[in-house]
């Protein structure tokens, strides 16, 4: 085995003064592994589609083409279910395919991608962190420990936090390789529109072809319609019996359009604070939409009802696919957005004290029940 790595860092570093500038060639083995296809796939129009494959022989296989500019794309193993991820570009790049192991790969001669693995190591450390965290918080669930559940999700969102900046200041640091882009597209759910739009602005133009850059960009787009003083996008989408529904029915009242999933944990641990919105305030002109991410009606329905989400629902049941999901730039649930009684947008993803506080800002206090007067 030593020998074969000798053999494998030898010939990398030699095919990397051999390449040539206006095409990519990949060279690469996978070990344990002699016969059958291996895949060359890109991302495309939101799906992986195959860009080429080759018969493994002796474990060995060869990809040539061009790109112009860098992408992550990656080498599939279909009947082994294997997928590995490299950013191509137009070089001499190695790889050494380890099954069993697969993200201890090797990849050499893409200087892309040593920036993403530059990007991984520093956060390696805050990872592991989170996978401990998870692990907690899903034995809290198991034990039905609230508490413990309610002290990982503000762990969990601590390290989100830092995530979030060494992301941004790795954008800002590394802005002219398409690595940043990609990275800040995948964790877009993090930011806001003005972090977002500062992140983009700080690219350099050379990134201005890449599609990630550009899929940035139209999020901003998207994001700039739905902020806050804008009216917000009318949609039509049928509700729990089939009867369309359009937002725009809704007007004069203050309405809260929530986005949710029966399959959600936070957007369950969240409905409580929404219902006990809705009984403060649902005789004082506020009105809730409840758009559900589900894809299977049964689950959708029942989560419903097991809640008791007593105000209109609806959904097309496409999953994160979801029509007004997508108008409204909705890449993490639970999210939500407050309308006035024009359907000017006046808040979002505004959730437990921050949504009754809205509330109270815009309607009054809520209506206190009276009590019954006691007589001697």
């Amino acid at each position: 085995m030593k020998k074969y790595l000798f053999f494998f860092i030898i010939s990398s570093l030699l095919a990397s003064c051999q390449g040539s500038k206006d095409q990519f060639k990949i060279t690469g083995s996978v070990k344990g592994i002699d016969t059958g296809m291996i895949f060359l796939q890109k991302y495309d129009q939101e799906k992986w589609v195959d860009a080429d494959s080759v018969k493994l022989n002796k474990g060995e296989f060869e990809f040539a083409g061009k790109v112009d500019i860098p992408e992550m794309w990656q080498l599939v193993l279909k009947q082994n279910q294997l997928a590995l991820q490299l950013f191509m570009e137009n070089a001499k790049i190695d790889v050494l395919v380890l099954p069993d192991s697969i993200e201890k790969s090797i990849i050499r001669g893409s200087a892309t991608q040593d920036i993403y693995n530059k990007y991984l190591s520093m956060n390696e450390a805050v990872n592991k962190k989170m996978d401990v965290v998870y692990q907690e918080w899903k034995k809290a669930r198991v034990a039905h420990d609230t508490l413990g559940m309610k002290r990982n999700d503000s762990i969990s969102n601590l390290l989100d936090a830092e995530v979030k900046e060494q992301l941004q200041k790795f954008a800002k640091t590394n802005n002219k390789t398409v690595v940043s882009p990609y990275l800040v597209m995948h964790n877009s759910w993090q930011f806001e529109l003005p972090e977002l739009e500062e992140i983009v602005n700080a690219m350099d133009t050379n990134l201005n072809a890449s599609q990630y850059l550009k899929a940035l960009q139209k999020r901003v787009d998207i994001l700039k319609r739905v902020s806050v003083g804008q009216i917000a996008p009318d949609f039509e989408m049928n509700d729990s019996t089939g009867k369309p529904v359009k937002l725009s029915s809704m007007k004069g009242k203050i309405i809260l359009v929530d986005f949710w999933a029966s399959w959600c944990s936070p957007c369950r641990a969240e409905n409580p604070n929404v219902v006990k919105a809705f009984l403060a305030f649902g005789n004082r002109g506020f009105g809730i939409l409840g758009c559900s991410f589900d894809s299977n009606r049964e689950k959708w329905l029942k989560a419903v009802s097991d809640d008791k989400l007593t105000w209109t629902h609806v959904s097309d049941l496409k999953g994160w696919a979801n029509a007004a999901g997508k108008l409204y730039g909705v890449n993490s649930i639970p999210a939500n957005v407050l309308l006035d009684r024009d359907q000017k947008i006046i808040g979002r993803n505004l959730r437990g004290e921050d949504l009754i506080n809205k509330l109270i800002e815009v309607l009054g206090p809520a209506t206190q029940e009276k009590k019954p007067i006691r007589r001697k």
